[in-house]
C-alpha cells in the first residue's frame, strides 16, 4: 500500500482531494453531493452540501498542516474555526487535515465542534485519506500531484540527476516545487506526444512555466525507473552518453537554442547534430527528449536554417507552445504562492484583497515567473503593506524597470562587480573560479588605501543569493534568464563597464561568446598586456579540470587577438602541451575557431611542424565534431590539403565511423520528410544526386566509403501521388 504524505498537494489540491473521496464513499442513491468553492476567504466552508431547506446542511473543512503538526493547527481551529463554525450552525460538520492524528488528537478536535461534529467517523487524518484512496484508486488518475506524495516517488526523484542535485535540495524542495504547480490541459498533450514521439519541443515566452511543466514530465519517467541525463550545454553531449541498447533514458536540455545572440549563432551551427539526434531517439526504445526554448529563438532559428525549416514542418505534433493560462489556473497558481509564500501576513492578506488579486490574475504581463518574485520573501521582506502594493504594480506595469530599480537603487557596486564578472563566463560556473575572477576586479578596480568590506565576495554574494542568483552545488548561475537578458541589454550600451569587464579578465573561459560579441560590437580591443600576461603566465588562467579545453580556447584567442610575431613561439609551446584534443568535438565554439586557427597558422613553419606531430588526433576529433554532411567533406578536403594526409595510410577507422552516422541520421531524417511531404519525385532524386556526389569526392579523398541508401528505396511515385491527392483535399476542407 502507497502511504501518501500529501505534501507534494496545496491547499486547494487538498481540498479538491478530499471532496471526491468523500463523493466515492457516498452510495450512488444518495442525494448527497459534496462541493468546493473557488480559492479564497471561505468562511470555514471548504466542502458543502446544501438542501433547499438548509443551507448549510452539511460543511466540510480541510487543514493542510502536514508541516506544523497537531499542536499548531489545534491552536488555529481553537481560536479562528470554532466562532465561524458557530456562526454557520450546520447540521451537519466534517473535518480533514493532512495531520497524522491518534485516538486524543480526534476527540479534542470532536469536542470543540461539539454538538456539529456527530461522531469520530467525521474526522479525518492522514491514515484516514490513505484508506479512502486505497478504496478509491481511480482518485490517482484525477488528481495527478498525489501519486508525488508517495514517499518512495519523491525519493527515487531525488536520486536522480535533476538540476545538479544539490545538498540543499532536499525533499522539502522538491514537494515544494510541486505544491507550486498547477496542472493545465496543455500537460496530458505535451505526456501523449513524448510517449508517441520520444521527444517533445515546448516553446513559450520567459517566465511562462517552460521548465516546469518539463520537469514535471521528467519526474514521472524517474517514477518509471528512466535514467534522467541532463544536458548543460551542447546538444552533442546526447551523442556521447545515448546508449543504443533497451536501457531507459531520458535527456533534458533546458533552453537548448540558448537565450541571446551568440548562444543562438551556436544552435544554429549544431543544426546537423540536432536533427540526427532526433532522428535517432525517434527510432530506438526507452528513449526520450525533452527540449525548452523561447518562442521567439525558435523562429529566429527556422527562419535562419532551410534544413531546420523543412524539418519543423514534421515537428508539429512534437512542438507544444505554452502560453495563456485560463483564469482559473491564473487563480490556483497565485493562491499556491501565496499559501507557500514565508512573506510577512499583512503582505499575504494584501495580494489576497480582491482588487488587487484580481489586478494580478488579469494583468496580460501574469506568468509564473512575475508570480513567484512578488511573494518571494528575500524580494518583499523590505516592504510595508502601502508599499508593497505599488511594488506589485510597478512590477506588473513595467516589469523591466523592477530589474532595473533593484539593480541600481538595491544592491551598491560591489555587488554589481559581481554580477558582472558572473556575466563573463556567460553559464553557471564554480564559486571557487567565480570568487577568484572577482577578486580580480576588485583589484583591477580598487586602489591600495580603498575602504572595502571584510570579505567583500561573501558579502555581495549573500547579498544577491536569491534575488538576483543561484547557489547550487558549489556552482552559481543568475536566478533566472529575465535577468540576463536585462543585464546584457543594459551593459550593451555602457562601453566603460565592458571595458572594466575584460580588463580584469582572470580566465581564459571569460573570453566566452557573450564577451567577444560585446567587444565586436563597440570595436574594443583586448589589451595587449592582458594578452601578453596570458602568453606568460597560461597556467593561471586555465582551469585544472578542463586544462586542455582552456589551453586549446587561449591558442586561439592569443593568434587572433595579438599581432606580435612571439605569439608563434606561445603558439608551439601550448601545442606541445596539449594531452587531449576530445575539446575539438565536444565544443562547437572550439571546433570552429580551431579550424579558423588551423588555417591562419598554415604559413608558419614552426606551428604547422607542431599540429603535424599531432594530426590524427586533430583531424579525427574536428571531424567527429562536424555533424552536417557537406561541411564534413568539405572539412576533410581542407584538412587533407592542409596537414597533406595520404588517407590511404591513415587510420581511418573513427572517421568512417562518423561519416556512416551522420549520412544515416541525414538520410533518415529527409526520407522521413519526403514521405510526408514531396508531391513530386524533383526533390527525392536531387537529394540521391546529392548524395552520390558527395559519396564519390570522400572516395577521392583516399577514404573508402560507400552511404547506404537504403532508406530511400521507395516508390516515391505513389508517396508524391498520395501526398498531392491529401494536399488537394486539405484545400478543399
Amino acid at each position: 500500500m502507497a502511504q501518501y504524505d500529501f505534501s507534494t498537494l496545496s491547499s486547494s489540491d487538498l481540498e479538491d482531494l478530499v471532496c471526491d473521496l468523500l463523493n466515492a464513499e457516498v452510495p450512488n442513491d444518495s442525494p448527497i453531493k459534496y462541493k468546493t468553492f473557488k480559492d479564497g476567504k471561505d468562511q470555514g466552508i471548504d466542502l458543502l452540501y446544501s438542501t433547499e431547506h438548509n443551507t448549510h446542511e452539511h460543511v466540510g473543512q480541510v487543514k493542510h498542516y502536514y508541516r506544523t503538526g497537531f499542536d499548531g493547527m489545534f491552536r488555529k481551529l481553537e481560536n479562528e474555526e470554532v466562532e465561524k463554525v458557530k456562526k454557520l450552525a450546520p447540521t451537519n460538520y466534517i473535518f480533514a487535515t493532512s495531520v497524522d492524528l491518534g485516538v486524543g488528537d480526534t476527540k479534542k478536535i470532536s469536542d470543540i465542534f461539539h454538538p456539529y461534529i456527530k461522531n469520530l467517523n467525521d474526522i479525518y487524518g492522514k491514515k484516514d485519506l490513505n484508506r479512502l484512496i486505497e478504496s478509491h484508486e481511480d482518485i490517482l488518475n484525477i488528481h495527478y500531484k498525489l501519486w508525488f506524495s508517495d514517499t518512495s516517488v519523491l525519493t527515487k526523484i531525488l536520486n536522480s540527476d535533476l538540476q545538479f542535485r544539490s545538498t540543499d535540495f532536499i525533499e522539502y524542495e522538491l514537494a515544494k516545487r510541486i505544491r507550486f504547480y498547477v496542472k493545465t490541459p496543455l500537460f496530458d498533450v505535451v505526456r501523449d506526444s513524448l510517449k508517441e514521439n520520444n521527444f517533445v519541443i515546448i516553446t513559450g515566452d520567459p517566465g511562462v512555466g517552460k521548465t516546469t511543466l518539463a520537469e514535471m514530465l521528467t519526474y514521472e519517467y524517474i517514477n518509471e525507473n528512466y535514467q534522467l541525463l541532463y544536458i548543460l550545454d551542447d546538444i552533442k553531449e546526447i551523442d556521447r552518453v545515448l546508449k543504443n541498447d533497451l536501457s531507459k533514458q531520458i535527456f533534458y536540455f533546458d533552453d537548448f537554442l540558448g537565450s541571446n545572440s551568440a548562444e543562438i549563432n551556436k544552435a544554429q551551427g549544431s543544426e546537423s547534430a540536432l536533427l540526427g539526434i532526433i532522428g535517432s531517439i525517434k527510432r530506438m526504445t526507452n528513449k526520450k527528449l525533452i527540449f525548452t526554448t523561447r518562442s521567439i529563438v525558435l523562429n529566429t532559428v527556422i527562419q535562419k536554417s532551410d534544413r531546420f525549416r523543412r524539418f519543423s514542418k514534421n515537428l508539429n505534433e512534437a512542438v507544444f507552445h505554452l502560453k495563456e493560462y485560463s483564469e482559473n489556473i491564473k487563480e490556483k497558481l497565485l493562491r499556491n504562492h501565496i499559501d507557500e509564500s514565508e512573506m510577512a501576513d499583512d503582505l499575504k492578506s494584501l495580494i489576497e484583497r480582491k482588487d488587487l488579486f484580481d489586478f494580478i490574475t488579469s494583468h496580460k504581463n501574469f506568468n509564473p515567473r512575475s508570480v513567484e518574485f512578488i511573494t518571494s520573501k528575500e524580494n518583499v521582506e523590505k516592504y510595508n503593506a502601502k508599499t508593497f502594493e505599488k511594488y506589485i504594480r510597478e512590477n506588473f506595469n513595467n516589469p523591466t524597470e523592477i530589474w532595473k530599480h533593484a539593480y541600481e537603487q538595491q544592491i551598491d557596486y560591489i555587488d554589481r562587480w559581481l554580477l558582472s564578472t558572473l556575466l563573463t563566463f556567460n553559464e553557471r560556473v564554480d564559486i571557487n573560479l567565480l570568487e577568484k575572477a572577482f577578486n580580480k576586479r576588485i583589484d583591477y578596480c580598487t586602489s591600495k588605501d580603498s575602504v572595502l568590506p571584510i570579505n567583500p565576495f561573501k558579502n555581495a554574494l549573500d547579498k544577491l543569493d536569491k534575488g538576483f542568483i543561484i547557489r547550487k552545488n558549489n556552482t552559481v548561475d543568475f536566478i533566472n534568464p529575465s535577468l540576463k537578458d536585462f543585464l546584457i541589454n543594459y551593459i550593451q550600451t555602457d562601453t566603460r563597464e565592458i571595458n572594466l569587464m575584460v580588463d580584469s579578465i582572470k580566465y581564459i573561459q571569460q573570453v566566452s561568446e557573450l564577451v567577444l560579441s560585446l567587444t565586436e560590437f563597440h570595436n574594443i580591443l583586448f589589451p595587449a598586456d592582458l594578452v601578453l600576461d596570458m602568453m606568460n603566465n597560461y597556467d593561471s588562467y586555465v582551469r585544472k579540470s578542463f586544462r586542455d579545453e582552456d589551453l586549446i580556447h587561449l591558442a586561439t584567442f592569443v593568434n587572433s587577438h595579438f599581432e606580435e610575431y612571439t605569439k608563434y613561439d606561445f603558439l608551439v609551446k601550448i601545442i606541445k602541451d596539449i594531452n587531449d584534443w576530445e575539446a575539438l568535438h565536444t565544443n562547437y565554439r572550439l571546433n570552429i575557431a580551431f579550424k579558423k586557427f588551423v588555417t591562419e597558422t598554415n604559413e608558419n613553419y614552426y606551428v604547422k611542424k607542431a599540429l603535424d606531430s599531432r594530426t590524427e588526433e586533430i583531424v579525427n576529433e574536428l571531424v567527429i565534431g562536424e555533424y552536417d554532411i557537406e561541411s564534413a567533406v568539405e572539412l576533410l578536403e581542407n584538412l587533407k590539403d592542409t596537414f597533406d594526409i595520404d588517407f590511404h595510410a591513415f587510420d581511418s577507422y573513427t572517421i568512417i565511423n562518423h561519416l556512416d552516422s551522420i549520412f544515416s541520421d541525414y538520410i533518415f531524417t529527409e526520407a522521413e520528410n519526403l514521405k510526408d511531404w514531396a508531391t513530386d519525385t524533383t526533390e527525392v532524386n536531387e537529394i540521391i544526386d546529392k548524395l552520390n556526389y558527395l559519396g564519390e569526392k570522400i572516395n577521392d579523398l583516399g577514404l573508402s566509403y560507400e552511404i547506404n541508401l537504403s532508406e530511400l528505396d521507395c516508390d516515391w511515385d505513389e508517396i508524391a501521388r498520395i501526398n498531392e491527392f491529401n494536399r488537394q483535399m486539405e484545400k478543399n476542407d
